[in-house]
């Protein structure tokens, strides 16, 4: 079960009935005290409370209404916690998580569409560290990273070209993202916009958020995945065929792609080929070869949304707030002496840009609610019953417009909050790590994240200057302009318009392809 925000009037009405069943037993149980939060309704709780646009606001509002930095509410068979506090977070997630370490069990998404091949969604054990394991050797030692970083340097000159001639800046951006873990990942190269590869995980990912919003019953009522289709309102088995069919093609078409490509020997040098030739002596397990599949489809469907969507806002901030894009640029050109493109060997040499993407990072966080955790005991806080199974829900959003952390004006697009006074960059900030999630479940491939996000943003500011932002009904975007982002898993910002107009000569765009 996964309701950030309101489900549909049929879950409810479902919802309903089994309110019915549970009311009497939950009258016999002794009366424990749990946060605030809104009072609900008899039968169906908080069902109608659950707020249907930018849940991360709302509850971060209630918090301040009721005064409570953790909140409460239930529905039909479950009970939420919301946790908007970095303190409340550390306390819970991070000091107990050895108790909150597990993911709420989704019906649709783990039984029926089968993507307990991800790991965000595997509960805490020992399949889930061999993955994590995995992940870290192949994508997070310095070793795996130099050779990550090749292929993440000409991800982002080749997008550089294609803006040379092309007004879709969402669609460059998504292929160059998703054709630098490819390389990285399988040692595909992609050109082409339409490509399965690169439409894949948008479309995966929607499922995703889709099945996350509650639509679906048999999230209320497992037993329910085992009627037939032609039942009414089974339509769950549809989503589930369509889930299952783009997930599974997404985990095996590019691994069997570098098998083939690894038996008739012209497969490119990756992670999923080096892998495939050390096993030529047989000694790996099946064990672990099913575990590096597992990975190399986690890097390629857990990072292309993610990143795209961070790029997106970069792409927003630097359109509405020019100042800044300005200040980025004369730190690049001290550097870079407009005669080249930018490597990662310059990284210590501009605090200025890391300032900006910890701040595109905050601004509009990705993943407003990190993934949920699910408590595996009873346990107390601060007087406060937390029962075995409570769905705890970490408001990534409130901690990053936290004015007792990151300043005044939160909602205001500032990187020099990350900055010293001699322009240095502030290491104090740790709160914004929280991006990449908690504790034993923080993102393992945020290392591979910071470097394509800085190798992409570092490139495009140096070629162009991005201008002339509009929404999509012609209307002039500014600073004060409210842009409302998607209430979904992977939250985007709405479609704009802009102008990409190039700094320096198109020569040294092309000519860094050829070195």
């Amino acid at each position: 079960m996964m309701w950030p925000v309101a489900p549909s009037i049929y879950v409810q009405i479902f919802a309903v009935s089994l309110g019915v069943l549970l009311v009497s037993v939950g009258r016999l149980r002794k009366k424990r005290s749990t946060p605030p939060g809104p009072d609900g309704l008899p039968f169906i709780g908080n069902l109608l409370d659950l707020p249907k646009r930018e849940a991360w606001q709302v509850y971060l509002d209630w918090s301040k209404h009721y005064d409570s930095d953790i909140l409460s509410m239930k529905v039909p068979g479950a009970q939420f916690f919301i946790l908007n506090s970095a303190k409340v977070i550390q306390d819970l997630l991070v000091k107990k998580a050895n108790i909150y370490s597990n993911r709420p069990h989704s019906t649709l998404l783990k039984d029926l569409i089968g993507i307990t091949w991800l790991i965000p969604f595997m509960n805490n054990g020992e399949r889930w560290r061999e993955h994590r394991r995995l992940f870290r050797r192949e994508f997070e030692t310095a070793e795996a990273s130099a050779v990550n970083k090749t292929h993440e340097v000409v991800a982002a000159r080749k997008l550089l070209r294609r803006l040379l001639s092309s007004a879709d800046h969402e669609g460059e951006i998504r292929l160059a993202v998703v054709d630098a873990i490819m390389s990285t990942t399988y040692g595909i190269s992609l050109e082409d916009l339409n490509h399965p590869f690169v439409t894949g995980p948008e479309g995966a990912n929607a499922i995703f958020a889709d099945v996350a919003r509650g639509e679906y019953i048999v999230d209320v009522f497992p037993l329910l995945r085992y009627l037939p289709t032609w039942v009414p309102g089974t339509v769950f088995h549809a989503i589930a065929k369509k889930g299952k069919a783009l997930a599974d093609s997404l985990l095996m078409d590019p691994y069997g792609q570098v098998q083939a490509e690894m038996a008739n020997g012209t497969a490119c040098s990756s992670v999923a080929s080096r892998f495939l030739s050390a096993d030529q002596d047989g000694t790996v397990s099946e064990t672990e070869k099913e575990a590096l599949r597992n990975v190399c489809g986690n890097a390629y469907l857990g990072g292309a949304d993610t990143i795209v969507c961070s790029l997106y806002s970069f792409v927003i901030a630097m359109a509405l707030y020019p100042d800044v894009q300005k200040k980025a640029q004369i730190s690049l050109d001290a550097v870079l002496e407009g005669g080249r493109l930018p490597e990662f060997e310059d990284f210590l040499d501009l605090p200025y840009l890391s300032a900006v993407i910890n701040e595109v990072l905050r601004w509009h966080p990705v993943t407003p609610f990190a993934n949920y955790h699910a408590s595996t005991e009873d346990d107390a806080y601060e007087g406060y019953h937390i029962p075995k199974g409570a769905i705890m829900i970490p408001n990534t959003w409130a901690i990053l417009h936290d004015e007792r952390i990151f300043g005044p004006d939160t909602d205001k697009f500032d990187p020099e909050r990350f900055l010293k006074a001699d322009g240095s960059l502030r290491l104090d900030l740790s709160e914004i790590d929280v991006v990449f999630g908690f504790s034993k479940r923080a993102c393992p491939g945020r290392v591979m994240a910071k470097d394509t996000l800085w190798i992409m943003m570092a490139s495009i500011l140096t070629a162009y200057t991005i201008a002339d932002p509009f929404d999509m009904d012609g209307n002039v975007l500014t600073a004060e302009s409210h842009l409302e982002y998607t209430t979904a898993l992977v939250s985007f910002p709405p479609h704009i318009r802009v102008s990409f107009k190039p700094r320096i000569a198109e020569s040294v765009i092309h000519e860094s392809l050829s070195e």
